[in-house]
């Protein structure tokens, strides 16, 4: 189970027990058979709830993403043949103002970090657990404007317009997987790269120079990025690695990546322009002499080489359309490849 499941896991868990401690009767979705869109069925006063839970490594998500969340959570419930109230429980903080007009628009309540942390006034024995999964040694000073469960508000209201539900990454990853392999798409996957791109880091890459020459006026790369430290992922890039540039590269190839291929991406890092990270897309991933030139170039230089296929490209479409963050799958793949590091 990755890093990323099980954060997530250990999030629904934690949050079903402040429930049941603050006088919820928790229904947990099946693992197996139809998917219900929503994570587990509450219920308190005679009034029952659909509960969504969103993980995010970064305390102060991205309101694109939760509003992509809260899109499928309110269209979910409004078709719904039982009559279900919608609760939103994210691990990250919500601005007052921000919640207030969300909780308007989509007629479902949020509940954030805050709101946890005041539930835990019912269940102190879970304060530990909660600060442990959020990373917090301390209790933070604005945690007091957490909402204790009687303080949620009425949302047996229809939300102001019916909202839309994102299809992108789904539509994204099935153009993707019907595109040729080869030489002769290269540039259609190219532009579809571009637009992946786009769809899954509007705010955390700026510049989106394409097609630099290098100086011999030979070898090109594909996207040369500015970081912006939006997320974890992205300040691990640039506050641990040094890195304030990230090189995409797009390859339409059949089969897997070769050794030559990581060896001249790797050319094109350089540590005195602190540009020492390259993600290379690829249809099938590396071959294992690719990642061991890969690793070698980690051990040796501090440059990180991080290669996708479709797959994994899929799952950060997927992740986002669900209101997740894909920057999270990016630094599971870069923790598991920096833990895996031969000596």
């Amino acid at each position: 189970m990755s890093e990323t499941i099980r954060a997530a896991f250990e999030f629904e868990d934690l949050v079903a027990d402040l429930l049941k401690a603050n006088g919820f009767e928790i229904v947990r979705q099946p693992t197996t058979g139809a998917d219900q869109g929503f994570d587990l069925t509450a219920f308190l006063a005679g009034v029952s709830w659909a509960v969504e839970l969103k993980f995010y490594r970064t305390r102060r998500a991205q309101i694109s993403l939760i509003r992509a969340a809260a899109a499928r959570l309110s269209r979910l419930i409004q078709n719904d043949r039982v009559r279900l109230r919608g609760m939103l429980v994210v691990s990250s903080d919500l601005l007052p103002e921000h919640r207030l007009q969300l909780e308007q628009e989509y007629g479902i309540v949020f509940v954030d970090r805050t709101d946890l942390y005041a539930w835990c006034g019912n269940a102190p024995q879970l304060l530990d657990r909660l600060s442990a999964l959020l990373d917090e040694e301390t209790p933070s000073d604005d945690r007091s404007r957490g909402r204790a469960v009687s303080e949620l508000p009425d949302t047996d209201t229809e939300p102001v317009s019916q909202p839309e539900v994102d299809t992108t990454g789904t539509d994204l990853c099935t153009e993707l997987k019907a595109l040729k392999k080869g030489k002769i798409a290269w540039k259609n996957y190219e532009a579809l790269c571009d637009r992946i791109l786009r769809y899954l880091f509007p705010a955390d890459l700026h510049g989106w120079h394409t097609q630099k020459r290098t100086d011999d006026g030979l070898n090109r790369f594909d996207y040369i990025c500015r970081i912006k430290q939006s997320t974890e992922f992205w300040r691990f890039l640039t506050e641990d690695l040094d890195s304030r540039y990230v090189l995409f590269e797009f390859k339409n190839y059949a089969g897997f990546i070769k050794q030559g291929q990581i060896l001249t991406t790797e050319k094109y890092l350089l540590e005195r322009a602190l540009r020492r990270v390259a993600i290379i897309f690829s249809r099938k991933g590396a071959h294992k002499n690719a990642i061991k030139m890969a690793q070698g170039a980690m051990r040796e230089s501090g440059k990180l080489l991080l290669v996708l296929d479709d797959e994994n490209v899929c799952e950060m479409l997927h992740s986002k359309e669900r209101g997740e963050d894909p920057s999270d799958l990016l630094f599971e793949w870069a923790d598991e490849f920096l833990m895996s590091l031969p000596r």
